[in-house]
């Protein structure tokens, strides 16, 4: 076995009602006088209520930004800093998806880089401050970015998507409660999964892979497998949504150790370009990009071993020599049931994506982060040929 090295700082509180302890993690967090990151969309569905209410009973003072748009961007990074300081806050607590803890993430690495351009910083470990206390509590389950070590932030005036990695960026405290991710719609539910979904699969297959971050991936796929569909049908199952909110914070501990691939770096330049939301992304080109894998003999094997996690059934009944073949076809399914059910879209011309802009996209993925930890180069004629078979 190759040497390797792991971590997940990160205090986990996990289960329904999780978040009556929110005074107790900012008390242990020092944390007198939060600012509270979170999205209009989450307000006006009283999501948001249900923390505001557990910090006025515990009597604990606080601010709010509630204007984080959809893709974080690094004009909002900087203004959530400037207000951070005018108000005389000493932490920070993320409510929302992985743009409202991203855009946190960035705002706190700005903090700490005392005035420094944020934008200056990307890159892997270029942080060398530690960062104000921060409590990311998710509203989706799909980014897994209340324990992973990564913020990509949107450069809105040159159509790129910064992304930062480093361990200061990890939250302090992930608080994953249902009751937050219940009024998730159906179309969110699945495309976040799919998020998730790919996380653990680009984990398993990264030439950065270990043992521990394996584990993890391979149980987020379990839980996905066993758990995505009813909580689409069923959007108020609780341990449904406990064990996709829990599978994607196992996905995300997995990746932030392990990194992602071919998937992460078309979909990134994806979402910088085309504004493509990023679950979306991930969920359109997953199974593209595995089919590319398997046509070029990358991975062999490994995603028939995926494929039991996926599903057992499927793996007994195919033959051992088909089975990378088997999982791309399930995932493949996946996407195709649910647009079916729940009318996701799953071809880049459904979103709106036009084939000239392939070239730019593709020259873009070619040079994002994600692609250091491909199998093997991704170039060009690569993300076009993906991004065509996708549309």
């Amino acid at each position: 076995m190759k040497g390797f090295e792991y971590s997940c700082p990160t205090k986990i509180v996990c289960g329904e009602g999780s978040l009556a302890k929110i005074a107790d993690e900012l008390r242990d967090q020092g944390i007198a006088k939060p600012l509270v990151m979170t999205d209009q969309g989450l307000v006006q569905l009283h999501v948001a209520d249900h923390l505001f209410n557990e910090l006025m009973a515990a009597n604990v003072p606080y601010e709010v930004y509630d204007n984080v748009p959809p893709d974080s961007s690094m004009d909002v990074v900087n203004e959530v800093a400037a207000l951070y300081t005018d108000k005389g806050c000493d932490g920070f607590i993320a409510l929302g998806g992985g743009s409202v803890i991203d855009t946190t993430k960035g705002a706190a690495a700005s903090l700490s880089a005392e005035g420094v351009d944020f934008a200056t910083l990307q890159g892997s470990e270029i942080l060398q401050g530690s960062l104000p206390p921060l409590v990311a509590i998710p509203t989706t389950a799909g980014t897994g970015s209340e324990v992973t070590l990564v913020a990509v932030v949107a450069d809105t005036e040159k159509h790129v998507k910064l992304s930062f990695t480093s361990y200061k960026l990890v939250p302090h405290v992930a608080i994953l409660d249902p009751v937050l991710t219940q009024s998730l719609p159906p179309k969110l539910t699945a495309t976040t999964g799919m998020d998730a979904l790919t996380h653990a699969v680009e984990a398993y297959t990264s030439i950065q892979k270990n043992p521990v971050s394996d584990s993890l991936a391979r149980s987020a796929i379990t839980l996905i497998a066993d758990n995505l569909f009813t909580a689409c049908a069923d959007g108020k199952n609780a341990d449904a949504r406990t064990s996709l909110a829990l599978a994607s914070l196992m996905a995300g501990a997995s990746f932030s150790n392990a990194m992602v691939g071919i998937v992460h770096a078309i979909g990134h330049s994806l979402g910088g370009l085309a504004h493509i939301p990023h679950g979306q992304a991930m969920m359109l080109l997953l199974p593209h990009c595995v089919d590319y894998n398997i046509s070029q003999g990358f991975h062999k094997g490994l995603y028939g071993e995926l494929l039991r996690d996926l599903d057992e059934a499927c793996y007994i009944a195919s033959d051992p020599d088909n089975r990378d073949t088997v999982f791309a076809r399930r995932l493949h399914e996946m996407n195709e049931r649910f647009h079916a059910e729940y009318g996701v879209p799953v071809k880049l011309r459904d979103l709106g994506v036009e084939p000239e802009q392939f070239e730019e996209i593709a020259k873009q993925a070619r040079y994002d982060g994600a692609a250091l930890y491909n199998d093997s180069e991704i170039t060009i004629d690569v993300a076009m040929g993906i991004l065509n078979a996708a549309y």
